[in-house]
């Protein structure tokens, strides 16, 4: 599989939308990816995982060169929904009919996270054809990743099990390129229901406006809650390029709903929130501290608001720097990308599922700033395709 068929196989890959709010032609993409994967002489499998939302298929494609452990390349095939039209250098064009231009292929998934699948159905078929190595490669494509991680923590479960595969390494290739990922934060996704009593716009004096009540008790928690989260800092090293040296607390504000009609006060609003803690921390101590803040906000300024946590299976996770492991992989990461940086991501990954199993697990991806993954005009930088395939076959050999 040399440069250029991974390029094409991608494009192929882009082509599907694999929507994973509404699992969208996960079946297409799943036969896709184990016919290439058996063209290159891997062996197949596919762990489907059902629950109230259908069928869930995840990939497992492996083969055996000698060596003692096995070496998880992960990768997921969802991608984040896209609509209307692209537009570049004056071309327009659908987020799902891939662009090739200046080095770089254009396409929804192109960086998060299908270049990774490509790669490492490549880093594979190399190190089959070297016939021996440190690792035995284990390609492993779930879905669902985008919407909670559902499909790695089945295959976690008992994909592994049905294929007879152990989990000895762990590479999440879905990250920054421009370091080696020893951690990634925790998520808790949920909304606060701020509750008022409707009326005529005309009128406001007999009605309880809760947008009014919301806007406020927002500011509430960015000046308190917000704030304080930030100080928390963990033990592992920030991204390059961050504003503190080491992994902290975020939170935002990401959704805000209320209301349909213009001269309409609603009797009630919501607004959406993204929290990230470090991985150093216990998930249900941050709900706990988040809940305590909320009720003590909405106390002071006398509002009556419910608090719904949405439940994530993503606790965080990290690998300690000394490991040998952590060791072998900036190895291989200095050959083709100069030095190296442990970090953790700002981002979650799947890789907590497997650190929380005590299996060591680093991360690694084509995810640049400029690939602009999740918006308009997503891409992948070709030369960064490439470097991080041959970066794992350095680390299988």
């Amino acid at each position: 599989m040399n440069d250029e068929e991974m390029f094409q196989f991608l494009m192929d890959l882009i082509k599907l939308d694999t929507n994973s709010m509404k699992r969208k032609n996960y079946w297409e993409v799943s036969r896709m990816i184990e016919d290439k994967a058996r063209e290159l002489g891997l062996k197949t499998h596919i762990h489907v995982h059902s629950d109230e939302r259908g069928e869930l298929p995840n990939i497992i494609a492996w083969e055996s060169i000698g060596a003692e452990k096995n070496l998880i390349l992960l990768s997921h095939y969802d991608v984040v929904p896209a609509k209307g039209l692209w537009k570049l250098d004056y071309k327009e064009f659908s987020p799902f009919e891939p662009l090739r231009l200046n080095g770089r292929i254009y396409g929804r998934g192109a960086a998060d996270d299908k270049s990774a699948i490509a790669l490492s159905l490549s880093a594979a078929k190399a190190i089959l054809d070297k016939g021996k190595g440190r690792y035995n490669p284990v390609v492993v494509v779930v879905g669902d990743e985008e919407v909670g991680g559902t499909g790695v923590f089945a295959v976690a479960e008992k994909g592994f099990r049905e294929a007879g595969i152990r989990p000895d390494r762990v590479i999440v290739i879905d990250a920054a390129p421009d370091f080696v990922g020893i951690g990634a934060s925790g998520v808790i996704h949920g909304s606060l229901v701020i509750k008022g009593k409707g009326g005529h716009a005309g009128r406001p004096f007999i009605a309880v406006n809760p947008v009014h009540i919301a806007m406020e008790l927002a500011n509430e928690i960015l000046m308190g809650f917000a704030q304080q989260h930030s100080s928390k800092v963990s033990i592992i090293p920030a991204p390059p390029g961050s504003p503190v040296s080491k992994l902290w607390g975020r939170f935002s504000f990401t959704i805000m709903k209320a209301g349909d009609k213009h001269n309409v006060i609603p009797s009630k609003a919501e607004l959406g929130f993204d929290l990230r803690f470090i991985p150093d921390d216990d998930r249900m101590d941050v709900i706990e501290r988040f809940k305590a803040a909320v009720q003590t906000a909405a106390l002071k300024i006398g509002a009556n608001v419910e608090i719904k946590i949405k439940e994530t299976l993503n606790p965080g996770w990290m690998t300690e720097p000394d490991h040998e492991f952590v060791k072998e992989v900036l190895r291989s990461y200095e050959r083709y990308f100069g030095e190296g940086r442990l970090a953790g991501s700002l981002g979650g990954n799947d890789g907590f599922v497997f650190a929380r199993r005590g299996i060591p697990t680093v991360s690694v991806g084509t995810i640049e700033n400029e690939s602009n993954a999740h918006g308009n005009l997503e891409n992948v930088k070709e030369e960064i395709i490439v470097k991080v395939r041959d970066l794992l076959v350095d680390l299988m050999s």
